[in-house]
């Protein structure tokens, strides 16, 4: 009787387990249906409607980025200001939201929606607008799972909700200055350069190509290290000012200007330091102000005796 009884509880204990197995699985169901089983092959942004899109709007847990394209240009919409915009990152997200990709569908219920973040109120979002201002696109972006590897995806106005890798938050948390196209100069070559004159407090002098190296006119005789100065002009090439400043400097007190192969020129000029250890800075060929941090200015105005052996 003993061993029978054993056996039943047994069997109860078992039972009860199956039942709450699937009383979970039954719940689940409200939360992720069986779509989840599914998937689906498609863009989010067909490729023939980039040629439409003039407008992003990009709202992240702490950001809202608006962004206009005039003139094939992307442009930073601050206030009542614009400013250039890194082209390479915004063609990174556009080529993110017109790859055609396999997307599991999650969830297609309301309760889905609150649950991973995708109600329009918490998610993130990327609208990319075009024409007379239409959403020719309106994502939002929700939670992630629980490892953090993909991310919960929604078409506004539609219940499925997809998932994917989550390539999607880069470009939600990035801030304005995250997107502003802050180089001084160009993106030439060092080759192309032939001519630096820099100026500031401490000297001016020219570094001027010879041949095969480079010289100091007016010291000639004197070797400078070559790799050195190719270091240095890669560098300026590359600089970026620190931020877009709302004023011009009411003085100069230091400036270089570069001199191209094929004739043209760029001058950047900076003015004092001033209490905040930023110095305004305007660059020839453009309508911006720029900030330098006192380390940024330092980098590009190097003294003539740094490039001596």
């Amino acid at each position: 009787m003993t061993g029978k009884s054993m056996t039943y509880k047994k069997k109860a204990a078992i039972l009860s387990a199956i039942v709450a197995v699937l009383a979970l699985i039954y719940i689940m169901t409200f939360i992720f249906d069986p779509e989840n089983r599914s998937s689906a092959a498609f863009a989010w942004l067909d490729n023939s409607l980039l040629v439409m899109a003039d407008g992003l709007e990009i709202s992240g847990p702490e950001n809202r980025i608006a962004l206009k394209r005039r003139n094939n240009v992307w442009l930073v919409a601050d206030g009542t200001s614009e400013f250039p915009a890194k082209q390479d990152r915004v063609a990174d997200l556009f080529a993110l939201l017109t790859r055609k990709d396999n997307y599991p569908v999650r969830a297609s219920s309301s309760e889905g929606i609150v649950r991973l973040g995708l109600t329009e109120e918490s998610a993130s979002r990327i609208i990319v607008r075009g024409g007379a201002g239409l959403p020719l696109l309106d994502l939002l972006i929700g939670g992630s799972n629980a490892l953090g590897t993909e991310v919960y995806l929604r078409r506004a106005g539609w219940n499925q909700i997809y998932s994917a890798e989550d390539d999607y938050s880069f470009f939600t948390g990035l801030n304005a200055r995250s997107w502003y196209d802050l180089r001084l100069f160009t993106s030439a070559s060092v080759d192309s350069i032939q001519q630096v004159e820099i100026s500031f407090p401490a000297e001016t002098y020219i570094l001027r190509r010879s041949g095969r190296g480079w010289i100091i006119p007016g010291k000639e005789n004197t070797a400078l290290n070559a790799i050195r100065v190719e270091a240095t002009l890669r560098q300026l090439l590359e600089a970026e000012a620190d931020n877009f400043g709302v004023n011009a400097p009411e003085t100069i007190e230091a400036s270089v200007t570069v001199q191209f192969g094929n004739g043209s020129t760029r001058t950047l000029q900076a003015g004092p330091l001033t209490e905040l250890n930023t110095r305004y800075a305007t660059v020839s060929g453009t309508p911006y102000f720029y900030l330098l941090t006192e380390r940024t200015f330092n980098n590009l105005f190097r003294e003539g005796s740094f490039f001596f052996d």
